[in-house]
C-alpha cells in the first residue's frame, strides 16, 4: 500500500473512533444517573401563566376572572310569512374558542380584559373583548373587538354555576336575529378553588 494512502486510512480510523468515543460521552452524561439538566430546560406557555396568576393568594380572585371555553348560537324570529313566535337556529358553534378574563388596572375604559388563548404571533394574544360591571354586579356590559370594525355590545349576566351568558339582538327586514353568547368557565372551578382554601388553612 502506497505511503499516502495508507496515511488517509490510519486518519479516517482515528477520527471515527474519536467520534464514537465522543458519542460515547455524550449518550452517558444524556442516560446516565449524573447527567445534569439544564436550567432553562423547563418552559411555561401564557395560559399557564395565567393558571398561576388566577390561584394567586396575595389578592383574591374577582368572581369574573378565569379561563372560558366559548359558545355561540345564532337564532331568527319572524320574517315574511313566518310565525312571529317560531325560534329557528341558523347557525352553531360549540367550543370554538379559548379565552382568558382578567382584571384590568391599566386602563381606564374597562374593568376586565378578554384575551384570546388562540395566537398567530409566537408571544403575543390578541386582547378580544372588553367588560364593565352593572350596579348589581353580576350583570356586565360586554365589547367584542374585529379588526377594523366597531366594537360590537353584548348584554352579559354570570350565573351560579360558573357560566356567563351573553346576548344580542338586531331587527333585520322584519326579522328578529338573536346572537347568543355562553362562556363556561374551566379553570379555576370552584372545587378548586375550595380545595385550595382548605390546603392553605390546614
Amino acid at each position: 500500500m502506497k505511503p499516502i494512502r495508507l496515511a488517509v486510512v490510519v486518519m479516517f480510523y482515528f477520527l471515527t473512533s474519536m467520534g464514537y468515543a465522543q458519542d460515547t460521552g455524550v449518550a452517558k452524561s444524556r442516560y446516565g444517573k449524573k447527567a445534569k439538566q439544564s436550567p432553562f430546560a423547563e418552559h411555561i406557555d401564557f395560559e399557564g401563566m395565567v393558571k398561576r396568576y388566577l390561584m394567586k393568594e396575595t389578592e383574591p380572585m374577582e368572581p369574573l376572572e378565569g379561563i372560558y371555553s366559548v359558545s355561540a348560537i345564532i337564532s331568527k324570529r319572524g320574517g315574511f310569512l313566518a310565525n312571529p313566535n317560531r325560534e329557528k337556529i341558523i347557525a352553531r358553534k360549540d367550543n370554538y374558542a379559548k379565552v382568558v378574563i382578567m382584571k384590568d388596572s391599566e386602563h381606564s375604559n374597562r374593568e376586565y380584559m378578554e384575551v384570546s388563548l388562540a395566537s398567530k404571533i409566537p408571544g403575543k394574544y390578541p386582547v378580544v373583548g372588553a367588560f364593565n360591571s352593572l350596579a348589581e354586579g353580576k350583570a356586565f356590559v360586554y365589547k367584542h373587538y374585529e379588526p377594523k370594525q366597531s366594537p360590537i355590545s353584548y348584554s352579559f349576566v354570570l350565573s351560579e354555576f360558573d357560566i356567563l351568558d351573553g346576548v344580542l339582538t338586531k331587527i333585520v327586514r322584519r326579522k328578529t336575529i338573536t346572537y347568543k353568547l355562553s362562556y363556561l368557565k374551566i379553570y379555576p372551578k370552584k372545587e378548586e378553588i375550595l380545595l385550595r382554601k382548605l390546603s392553605n388553612n390546614r
